[in-house]
């Protein structure tokens, strides 16, 4: 009966532990499954990416590039042909005889048939300014040109413009072709005698063109700077505006804008009405006024991102069945040493929540006396009561970092006066709230012994006596600890004598605010000399002035948009902004604007910060 029990209980334990096994195969070949399928994903948008880039900049602007340096080819060598021609003495003699030398004229004719056969013009001309005369190769004399005839224009605009080459480029429906016009003024160019030049058609280009495009419903043309397409390798195409084709935007960055200014053309991208992207490179023709456009779908033009996203997924469901599997099998042999983990896991989380426990009372504790530190610092800080009986009005704002802080304030009553202390002791939470009860010690004993209306006397006191107490006095190894502080002592005469180890004094009287630096060393610090002399300063003060005085806390807080200290600077200016409020109103006005410029930042640092009539 024992046994049977036994056997049973064993039973169900293994079929936990193997529960618990199957869950967790289940679990990591989830995440397996997730993992590769996000790998896939990531593999294929990196290479859909890259493939874009590359296509954007490298493979579109070559292709302008080659179809642009063809072009810039040959009207380059067709501006040549045309200067040669121009230059030549005897068509300037024979043009200034008024064609009328027929031996000399032999020459021109022929230069003219030999150069358009040699150099595969479709056509080479010279045209005389004298007799208006039109020759063409073959030495044939085609046409006499009148100014009354537009299609004679080009020449008379020619010679009126006195530029040494021109170019025109001109379609020909009749033609179906792109004819580009490369004239030279013959002679002098303040008094031509006539123009001579080249003509060749594009159609070739054209053809080059249709071998450039991806896919069927990519377009490649020759605009000039008014947007009118000279070429395409789509016929139909030629003779139009490209505002046809592309929407008024992308053609204002084409035309309006200057891009044949730059020698390394433009890419960009817009999205038609149907949501499709398409890239557009435009390249200058550096020969001419002249600009290559190049649109393309960019479904087409990664459209081999189709093959690798379906490889992809091929590939990922492979690996996903094959990892799962090997993942089983291992799972299967490693099991009996997982159900050892599992019950060490059980004992060790055991352990865990007894030490948990443990832990949270000590905690509990630590907090508890960290708490009651907190009511015996707060004991030692002046009471509201004492502080009435000597201001007129007053806040103090005291926002330690932790629970307890290195922040603190101090008074004492005089028979003629009184004095204020505010201190920020190295630190901050415990080990800041033990410094500030030394230094209260201090305090006390100096302003007892010395003269209550020499802040600055008390400082070189307290910097000598804290020195001694923090062993820093010619011991190298000693700790580095100090404060800073600003004291202030106020007569019954309105009269007001401050000095500051590192801490200012701000005064708001009807007109603005005065800033009193303080003395740029701290308390009890290293670098701070035994016998260094504090500044007092005196201030005649009006019944209606307030002072203001501020550890670094408040000023070094961090937060706002650029994460930036807050600053002297908007501490001056929020006094301004609340000099008609009260003091006790002004409380919740500085401590609402630090809160929200810290913007949920940490508190950085102890905060303190007094505002007072005297």
């Amino acid at each position: 009966m024992f046994s049977n029990k036994n056997t049973k209980k064993a039973k169900i334990k293994e079929n936990i532990i193997d529960d618990s096994t199957i869950k967790v195969i289940f679990f990591a070949s989830t995440v397996i499954v997730i993992a590769v399928c996000l790998m896939g994903l990531i593999s294929y948008r990196i290479a859909k990416y890259s493939i874009i880039e590359k296509l954007k900049s490298r493979d579109l602007k070559y292709i302008a590039q080659s179809i642009t340096s063809k072009i810039d080819g040959r009207i380059s060598r067709a501006k040549e042909t045309s200067f040669i021609l121009a230059k030549d003495p005897v068509i300037i003699e024979w043009l200034e005889g008024k064609e009328v030398n027929e031996t000399i004229g032999i020459y021109p004719k022929e230069k003219i048939t030999d150069i358009a056969k040699k150099y595969d013009y479709d056509n080479s001309f010279i045209v005389s300014k004298l007799t208006k005369h039109y020759w063409a190769e073959g030495g044939k004399l085609i046409d006499t040109l009148s100014e009354q005839d537009p299609d004679d224009a080009w020449f008379f605009s020619a010679m009126k413009s006195k530029l040494p080459i021109d170019i025109t480029i001109d379609y020909n429906k009749e033609r179906k072709d792109t004819f580009v016009f490369i004239n030279a003024l013959v002679g002098e160019g303040d008094n031509p005698l006539g123009i001579t030049g080249v003509g060749l058609s594009l159609k070739d280009i054209s053809k080059e063109f249709e071998s450039y495009k991806f896919g069927d419903y990519s377009n490649m043309w020759l605009i000039d700077k008014n947007g009118q397409i000279y070429l395409s390798e789509d016929t139909e195409h030629s003779g139009k505006s490209i505002n046809e084709f592309l929407p008024t935007s992308v053609v204002n960055k084409i035309v309006n804008n200057n891009i044949s200014t730059n020698l390394d053309g433009e890419i960009f991208d817009y999205n038609n009405s149907y949501g499709e992207t398409f890239d557009v490179v435009c390249m200058p023709i550096k020969s001419a006024n002249w600009e290559l456009v190049f649109q393309m779908p960019r479904s087409e033009s990664i459209s081999m991102v189709n093959g690798i996203k379906l490889n992809t997924a091929v590939a990922s469901f492979v690996i996903i069945i094959l990892i799962v599997f090997i993942f089983y099998i291992i799972s299967k042999r490693i099991s009996n040493p997982y159900k050892r983990a599992v019950l060490l896991s059980q004992e060790l989380e055991k352990k865990v929540e007894e030490r948990t426990k443990e832990l949270k009372e000590k905690n509990d504790k630590i907090l508890d006396s960290i708490e009651y530190a907190k009511i015996i610092q707060e004991s030692t800080l002046p009471t509201r009561d004492e502080l009435n009986s000597l201001f007129k009005e007053y806040f103090v704002l005291w926002k330690p970092k932790d629970i307890v802080g290195g922040d603190f304030y101090f008074v004492k009553r005089f028979k003629e006066g009184y004095i204020l202390v505010l201190g920020d002791c190295t630190g901050h939470g415990v080990p800041g709230a033990l410094m500030t009860m030394s230094i209260n010690s201090i305090l006390n004993h100096i302003i007892n012994e010395e003269n209550a209306s020499n802040p600055a006397l008390i400082l070189r006191k307290m910097n000598k006596n804290l020195k001694e107490t923090l062993h820093n006095k010619n011991n190298g190894n000693g700790i580095d600890d100090g404060l800073d502080a600003a004291i202030i002592y106020v007569s019954k005469n309105n009269k007001l004598i401050y000095a500051g180890a590192k801490i200012p004094l701000y005064k708001k009287d009807e007109n603005d605010i005065t800033f009193f630096k303080a003395d740029t060393k701290g308390i009890g610090y290293k670098n701070t000399n035994d016998d260094f002399k504090f500044t007092n300063i005196e201030i005649t003060f009006k019944d209606e002035d307030i002072f203001y005085i501020t550890t670094d806390g408040y000023i070094d807080q961090n937060g706002g948009e650029k994460d930036l200290p807050y600053g002297k600077n908007r501490l001056r200016q929020l006094i301004l902004r609340n000099e008609e409020n009260s003091l006790e109103i002004q409380k919740s006005i500085f401590e609402n604007n630090l809160n929200n410029y810290m913007n949920g930042e940490t508190q950085r640092d102890d905060i303190t910060l007094i505002g007072f009539k005297p």
